[in-house]
């Protein structure tokens, strides 16, 4: 079974980074936010995949590890509830930035 990775969260190469002599200078993104968004979503989507493939395969009887089967149900459900929540962060964000007044 594939575990599963969310890389899209690394804020060390698209927040500023201070180096040695204390002066703050911006690093460049190596990809871009909607990149970022495709392969969180692709990860997700694989989790819940590799889940269904592990399902069809206990029921039909070429594994007998339950304990594998659940694990893997488990992290594509936190995944996915992960993924919603910052879904509904993003919406909350844009609706609050809207509401502002210029």
């Amino acid at each position: 079974m594939n575990p599963i990775e969310i890389k899209a969260l690394q804020p060390q190469s698209i927040l500023e980074s201070r180096p040695a002599n204390g002066v703050l200078k911006s690093v460049k993104p190596e990809t871009s936010f909607a990149d970022l968004l495709t392969r969180a979503v692709g990860s997700v989507d694989q989790a819940m995949k590799v889940s269904d493939q592990n399902i069809e395969n206990f029921i039909a009887g070429k594994t007998d590890n339950v304990h594998d089967v659940m694990i893997g149900m488990q992290k594509a459900q936190i995944s996915f509830q992960m993924m919603v929540e910052i879904r509904n962060k993003a919406i909350e964000t844009y609706q609050e930035i809207s509401r502002m007044q210029i």
